[in-house]
Formats: structure tokens, C-alpha cells, sequence
């Protein structure tokens, strides 16, 4: 069975077309699998939601948000109880036991299929290459998942939108999804009668989410403490406590205008009561960023949007709602399934993926190689600049060449660097990208200077890339996925 993944920050959850229709791939009632990590000696390794409850408790030995630390370079390794792991050991164990989950609830459902033959993964909109292969290379290594591609989380949920029921065809829709760490807009029209069902016209993302609006609440919370007792200190313990209090306060105040709750600290009971007001004025400006970028992707848009489509566990919030009616009065504001639409739009992608062009998605950066400016002016490694050869916004999947040359003699290694930006310049200075990865071919005899070496470069559907490299004079020639810059 081919299943679709959210991989939440938070929460991940499994989901498939049973019947035609998208269910969840959980135990029953269950909201989703907590993407937590956790280890100690005597516990050994825990994942979801025992790991959950027992970082609680020992939050020196969980790790949590792990989906948000992926590209952090500072962020390598991570000690729990005197062992290290890797966030590729974390982030594959996580979808190990996803597939799990998943695998016994198939059977559960006594479906046809008993396994899961593959699947499609959710990423926020503007992960990045090396962000997708370190999901995909964790996801093959410890989960022996099948990884058939990616799908950005706000064109999951467009898909799940326009494969409910009541939908309506033909029409350009916003999706505002914000979730636990990322906040995430697309905007994306169907259109079934034509080769591409949808088509992704716009996208963005910030690196904001609900953990944000629950930092907030926490340093609220601690406040109410010192005002009982001002020279109350915090553990890592409490900290962790008062984080799960400030999340069920987050989740009342989605439905009261003031909530009251409490909090123990050091055999201490600490009464408190949070205004939805105060809360909001709190988190004003990150509601207002995660806005700016709704406001400035509708602006580069310049078309019409039929309706504001809301998912994402932290869309429930009254302030989210309660902005998008005072810019776009006159744009219809759904919120539709917040929490299961994500894994439900790539179970569906998942079933469809192998049929004829069903999502136009497009480049979310501008790929190119490092090559000398002009060689029939420069011969020196000083006028090395980039080279675009795929460009932002491009329909996927793309595909473009590119010719180097050698600048000296008997270079027996032809090694061509890759970058990733937002530039949209031809050439563009190496500082102003990011070096993502490399192509090399080795063991060429009697090269000479000007000998012409063609790169070929695709991005697949999924935001993969795949690289070609001949040597024009030999022939000689290779072929490889981007290779990973380390983590």
C-alpha cells in the first residue's frame, strides 16, 4: 500500500486511500505520533508519544523539533544519557517506527495490502535540497521506507481541499498552513480537465510556528510564578513542565476568552490566569510576519484568489482568523481539516504519483555550478562565479545543460561545485549562494586546458536534483544524486 507522511515538527502522521476515500494510518482516537526521540539507560530508545511522556520527566534526554534543526550545521550530534546520536540516526528512527504504526494498522483494517510499499513525504514549502535527501537517506536507511517523493505541506492540503466532497473545480485557492515550526503558503489552482490536475503557482515559508506562539505562553507563565515569588528559579524540568501547561493553555484559549491553570515548581502550586487578549498582543508581531508573507506572495501573485484555505494545528487560533478577515474581506476563509489535511493530500499524491502530470509544482531556488566567467578572457580560479542554470519558479520538473572548461593542463579530476540561491541573475558572485554539493569525474588522462565538460542538471517533481557530467574530449561520463555537504 502506498501510504502518505506528514512529518510534522510536532506531530507525524501516516495516512492512505482506503476505499477511495483519505483515512489515518493511527490507533484509534489518536491525534498524531509525537515526532520525539527519546534514550536512557535504562529505558533504551522511545519514540512518540512514550517518548513524550517520558521527556517530561527527563528532558535532558529527549529530543523534540528535530525536523527544524536538519540544515543546522552547530547541530550535529545530540547526547542523551551518555550516548551520542545523529540526527540522521533521530529523524530515521522517527519514521521507523511511522511505518510501524502504520504497517499494524493495516492489518488492523485487515486491508488487501498488508504493507507499506512506499511512500510520500510532506516537507514544508521552501525546504531545501540537502533538506530532502537527508529525509529521504534517514527515511531508506533506518526505515527501509520507499521514498517515492515529496510534496510541499500547503499543496498537500490544497489537494486534500479540492478532494473533499463539496469542493469545486477550477479554482485558485491560498492555503495558510501553520504548523508546529514552519509556516507555509501556496497558492494553487485545479483544473481537471487539463494535463496538470493542479498547478502550484506560488509558495513561501517561514521558519515560525506554533513552538513560537508556546514560548510565548511559557515566558507568560513564568511571569504569573515571580509574581508570587520573584526569586523563583527554573530547572530544565520545570521549563519542560510549564512548555506542556502552555500548550493546553494555547489550545483553551482557541475556544475562551481567559484561562486559568497551574503549574507545580519545586513542591510549589502556582495558580495563574492568561487573557486571550494578552496572549494575543504577546504573539502580535509573529502574526504579523507569517501576514507580511502571505501579503507580499498574493502581491507577486496579482490574480485572483477564490477562497483562503486554513490548515495547520495553530490556525485554530482566533487571531489567525481574525486577520486574514480584516486584510481580505472580501476573500471567503475556510478552515479545513487542520490537522489531517497535510497526510491526507500526500496519500492521495502518493496513489497518483506514478499517472500522467497530476501536480505542476514549481522550483522553489535557482541552481547553478561554479564555472570560470569568460574563458576566452580569464584562465584563473579569481574569476570563478555561478553559473545559473535552473532558475526560481520554474514548472518541475526542469532540466538545463551547461558547458565548463578546464583552466590548466592534465587536470586528471574534472570537479564542478553546485550552489543554490535566490538569485535570478545569469551570473552571480559564489558568496551571494550556498554551496549544496559537488559533481566530479576522475581518472581523465591527457586533459588539456579548454577542454569542454557539458553538466546536465534536472529537478524532479519532488525537488531532487540529478546531475550528468561529460567530458566532451574522452567521453567519459558520470551520474549522481546531489552529493550531501556535511551536517
Amino acid at each position: 500500500m502506498k501510504i502518505g507522511i506528514d512529518f510534522g515538527t510536532t506531530f507525524s502522521l501516516p495516512a492512505a486511500l482506503i476505499n477511495g476515500h483519505a483515512a489515518t494510518l493511527l490507533p484509534g482516537g489518536a491525534y498524531g505520533m509525537p515526532s520525539v526521540f527519546y534514550r536512557d539507560a535504562k529505558q533504551g530508545i522511545l519514540i512518540g508519544k512514550p517518548a513524550d511522556a517520558r521527556g517530561n520527566y527527563k528532558p535532558e534526554n529527549v529530543v523534540r523539533n528535530v525536523k527544524m534543526v536538519i540544515s543546522d550545521n552547530e547541530t550535529k550530534n545530540f547526547r542523551l544519557d551518555g550516548r551520542n546520536f545523529t540526527k540522521n540516526q533521530i529523524v530515521g528512527q522517527i519514521f521507523e517506527e511511522i511505518v510501524k504504526i502504520a504497517t499494524e494498522e493495516i492489518n488492523l483494517k485487515q486491508l488487501t495490502s498488508k504493507t507499506v510499499d512506499g511512500a510520500v513525504i510532506s516537507v514544508p514549502a521552501a525546504f531545501d535540497i540537502r533538506e530532502l535527501d537527508f529525509i529521504k537517506q534517514a527515511a531508506e536507511t533506518y526505515a527501509k521506507l520507499n521514498v517515492l517523493g515529496f510534496i510541499r505541506e500547503p499543496v498537500a492540503a490544497a489537494i486534500a481541499y479540492f478532494n473533499a466532497p463539496s469542493a469545486e473545480d477550477k479554482k485558485t485557492i491560498l492555503v495558510y498552513d501553520l504548523g508546529g515550526g514552519t509556516c507555509d503558503v501556496a497558492i494553487v489552482r485545479a483544473d481537471k480537465m487539463s494535463k496538470e490536475w493542479y498547478k502550484v503557482l506560488e509558495s513561501d515559508m517561514q521558519r515560525i510556528g506554533g513552538r513560537d506562539w508556546d514560548s510565548i505562553l511559557v515566558e507568560m507563565i513564568k511571569r504569573k510564578c515571580r509574581e508570587e515569588d520573584e526569586y523563583i528559579e527554573f530547572t530544565k524540568r520545570d521549563e519542560e513542565k510549564i512548555r506542556q501547561v502552555a500548550i493546553e493553555v494555547k489550545h483553551n484559549l482557541s475556544k475562551l476568552t481567559e484561562y486559568s491553570s497551574q503549574v507545580e515548581i519545586d513542591g510549589e502550586v502556582y495558580d495563574f490566569e492568561i487573557k486571550r487578549r494578552d496572549f494575543e498582543k504577546k504573539s502580535s508581531e509573529l502574526l504579523q510576519s507569517t501576514m507580511n508573507m502571505v501579503d507580499k506572495l498574493k502581491r507577486k501573485f496579482n490574480g485572483k484568489v477564490d477562497y483562503i484555505v486554513c490548515v495547520g494545528g495553530s490556525s485554530n487560533m482566533p487571531q489567525v482568523k481574525a486577520a486574514f478577515e480584516k486584510m481580505y474581506p472580501d476573500i471567503e476563509l475556510k478552515l479545513y481539516d487542520p490537522e489531517k489535511a497535510i497526510a491526507f493530500g500526500a496519500a492521495i499524491y502518493a496513489e497518483h504519483l506514478t499517472e500522467k502530470n497530476y501536480l505542476r509544482d514549481i522550483c522553489k531556488f535557482s541552481y547553478g555550478a561554479r564555472y570560470i566567467q569568460d574563458f576566452s578572457k580569464y584562465h584563473d580560479e579569481d574569476r570563478l562565479r555561478i553559473w545559473n542554470i535552473i532558475y526560481k519558479d520554474a514548472a518541475l520538473p526542469a532540466s538545463g545543460e551547461s558547458i565548463s572548461y578546464k583552466i590548466k593542463d592534465k587536470q586528471s579530476t574534472t570537479y564542478i561545485a553546485i550552489y543554490e540561491s535566490e538569485c535570478m541573475d545569469e551570473i552571480y558572485l559564489p558568496e551571494k549562494g550556498k554551496r549544496i554539493g559537488e559533481i566530479e569525474i576522475k581518472d581523465i588522462k591527457n586533459s588539456k586546458k579548454g577542454n569542454a565538460t557539458l553538466l546536465t542538471m534536472t529537478i524532479d517533481r519532488s525537488g531532487l536534483m540529478h546531475l550528468t557530467a561529460v567530458d566532451k574530449d574522452t567521453g567519459k561520463s558520470v551520474e549522481v544524486d546531489i552529493h550531501l555537504e556535511s551536517y
